[in-house]
């Protein structure tokens, strides 16, 4: 099994009972393919953390997980985007203000931040959307953070402006070379670590397609930086029953796998207890 430092156990029934009706607020057109919706959701706004997630009812469809963006403690509010990927992203990517959604969360395990002195993201797709919310917590702690965000284009590129309000260092990357970087994220992070100092505690959190976290995962551990993944897995309950979500994961020091779940254990683990596909 995959510990977690400081971590607790949270039973099904707990997690059941953190189901809550929340509002559309706004819904934020921006790109074709992307939408960004304000939610009214106190209980959330309050005790979220970065990585974690909501698992949001979309009419006739399975609940989607949907990593949480932004919260704000004051309001009540909450941020998500959702990148339109099939029926379900797009009955919730077409919620209008005034809408009802049936959410649960906060859930799953998200990122460790305490002892870290310096925090890089690396993000892709719709992996841009969690980090997000480590780039704001990085603000409201006054903490040195740098973020890495891989597109496919310009106009395929969301939430550049807000990353740079965050008054954290930018690096953007796309693979048709209109951006800062030509090239994907994990191109991107090689650069940057190239002529960047070396610092104690220096951690690496990425979020976005598996090949793309493999590659930072693999990149990380050559400059010996401490890294967490967000694994993008299918999910159904969000509560650790079904086991939808179960991803495979090294047994320590021992020989094979077992596996976890993404929506317990995970969605972030430890780069090093992945146990990448080839």
């Amino acid at each position: 099994m995959v510990s977690h430092p400081g971590e607790q156990e949270v039973t099904s029934e707990q997690k059941v009972r953190s189901e809550q009706q929340v509002r559309v607020i706004r819904n934020q057109q921006l790109n074709e393919q992307s939408v960004l919706l304000t939610l009214e959701a106190p209980a959330i706004a309050q005790s979220a953390q970065p990585g974690q997630f909501v698992n949001l009812a979309c009419n006739k469809f399975l609940r989607r997980p949907i990593g949480i963006m932004q919260t704000d403690r004051n309001t009540g509010l909450i941020k998500i985007g959702i990148r339109i990927q099939g029926e379900g992203t797009r009955w919730l990517a077409n919620a209008q203000p005034g809408d009802s959604l049936s959410a649960l969360g906060p859930l799953g395990h998200g990122f460790e931040l305490a002892n870290c002195r310096r925090i890089i993201t690396v993000g892709g797709g719709t992996g841009v959307f969690p980090l997000f919310f480590v780039q704001q917590r990085c603000h409201e702690l006054d903490l040195e953070s740098i973020a890495v965000c891989g597109f496919r284009s310009r106009t395929d590129s969301v939430l550049t402006g807000d990353y740079a309000g965050l008054g954290c260092r930018t690096l953007f990357a796309s693979d048709c070379g209109d951006l800062d970087v030509p090239g994907h994220a994990a191109q991107a992070l090689l650069q940057l670590l190239s002529d960047l100092p070396e610092k104690e505690g220096t951690a690496i959190l990425t979020c976005g397609p598996k090949v793309m976290m493999q590659a930072v995962a693999r990149i990380a551990a050559e400059y010996k930086i401490p890294c967490q993944v967000s694994l993008e897995e299918r999910m159904a309950c969000g509560i650790g029953v079904c086991l939808v979500c179960a991803c495979a994961v090294k047994n320590g020091g021992e020989q094979g796998t077992s596996y976890q779940r993404c929506c317990v254990e995970g969605p972030v683990f430890p780069a090093e207890v992945i146990q990448w596909s080839t």
